[in-house]
């Protein structure tokens, strides 16, 4: 089996939140909220790499955190370099499940890079 490493790039979506205006609160709970669904993702990298082991690339992530409620929704990928069916649903799914802990009174629009790399 191949040991899999999984990079998410903030420093973008420090960029994106600050173009909209969003605080550096937000911009770190969203971050954290991400981070708890690298494990979950790595696994299903894992897997993936398993059926083809040239499978990388990067993937990027645009969700909105709903007013009020903070739930992620309307959850798409833009840009798809991995091309697993299976890895785009896997993450597209754990990142419907996060909510922002102090939800905000306006509707936040994140745009998130995950770099999909398996290690040596």
């Amino acid at each position: 089996m191949f040991k899999t490493t999984l990079f998410t790039v903030a420093l973008a979506l420090a960029a994106a939140c600050g173009r909209t205006g969003t605080g550096g609160a937000v911009r770190t709970d969203i971050t954290a909220r991400m981070q708890t669904i690298q494990p979950p993702i790595q696994m299903c990298y894992a897997v993936a790499l398993e059926r083809n082991r040239k499978l990388r690339g990067m993937m990027v992530v645009s969700f909105r955190a709903a007013p009020s409620t903070g739930q992620f929704d309307q959850i798409t990928v833009t840009r798809d370099e991995v091309g697993d069916e299976q890895v785009k649903k896997c993450v597209v799914d754990e990142v419907a499940k996060l909510k922002l802990a102090a939800p905000q009174k306006t509707a936040v629009t994140v745009t998130y890079p995950i770099d999909f790399q398996p290690s040596n």
